[in-house]
């Protein structure tokens, strides 16, 4: 497993394939090893780079004493933007595409193309007007970082899987993996106030014709759906895809067609 410095920490990624390079970043709970299927699909023609993002897989958690900022998470990103040499392709889910937006926000010259399935983007429904759907997701991260914060770890993940439909999966997981994943919860406490504290309207993007394509499952949360609803209105250069019977994690619960879809979408774009 390759591992490079960012910034104060040591980040764990996957450098597989050859090709124009695709970085994949993964969600909140989760790490690289989510893409994996799509991985293997896309190394014969791409060069694939996936981190793991603080807190899971092999990187370590933010130090717990310092300051830590979203920029922090997306330097992990840009250290693979650097590493790939040339312009990349950028995918993310969730968290994860809220990163992606965020880097292609801040360095769009290095960006081909860009697909983010539910980007976690929620300062959007603040910024929009969106009273119900922001009220809706400042509730749910209100209440987890209570929970976490009161490390009542097991709750918290019961109520944060419980809100993005995973909960049911979780428990038939192995203990070991539900254990992995409970530890995860004070990290996403600090991606709820990272994400409700961002202001980002990627203007940048706006004045682009970045090739961007933007997925939801048919499922999802009310929030989420709308953050897409907004970002469809504001990105000039967009392609569309609503996963039928899926919810927010469409790209574990259904990842042949969410797959199919990122290669042929990375095609017209290569």
């Amino acid at each position: 497993m390759p591992s490079l410095l960012s910034r104060s920490t040591t980040l764990a990624y996957t450098d597989d394939g050859s090709g124009p390079a695709v970085v994949l970043v993964h969600g909140s709970a989760s790490s690289r090893g989510q893409w994996r299927s799509l991985a293997l699909r896309l190394a014969p023609r791409y060069r694939i780079l996936a981190p793991d993002l603080h807190g899971y897989g092999g990187t370590p958690p933010p130090p717990v004493f310092a300051p830590f900022t979203i920029d922090d998470e997306v330097a992990l990103i840009d250290a693979l933007v650097d590493l790939a040499g040339g312009d990349v392709h950028l995918v993310g889910h969730s968290y994860g595409a809220a990163l992606c937006l965020r880097a292609a926000s801040r360095r769009p010259e290095r960006v081909r193309s860009l697909t983010a399935i539910e980007p976690t983007a929620f300062q959007l429904l603040r910024l929009a007007g969106e009273r119900t759907a922001w009220d809706e997701v400042e509730r749910v991260a209100t209440r987890h970082v209570e929970l976490a914060d009161a490390g009542e770890l097991l709750a918290c993940t019961e109520h944060f899987l419980g809100y993005w439909g995973a909960l049911e999966g979780w428990r038939q997981m192995p203990p070991d993996q539900r254990a992995r994943i409970v530890q995860t919860m004070p990290k996403i406490a600090q991606e709820w106030r990272m994400v409700l504290g961002m202001t980002d309207a990627y203007e940048e993007l706006v004045s682009l014709a970045l090739p961007t394509l933007l997925v939801r499952g048919a499922k999802t949360t009310a929030a989420a759906r709308i953050v897409v609803e907004l970002l469809r209105d504001r990105l000039p250069s967009h392609a569309f895809l609503e996963i039928a019977g899926a919810g927010h994690l469409s790209p574990l619960t259904h990842p042949a067609a969410v797959n199919v879809a990122i290669e042929a979408f990375l095609e017209r774009h290569r």
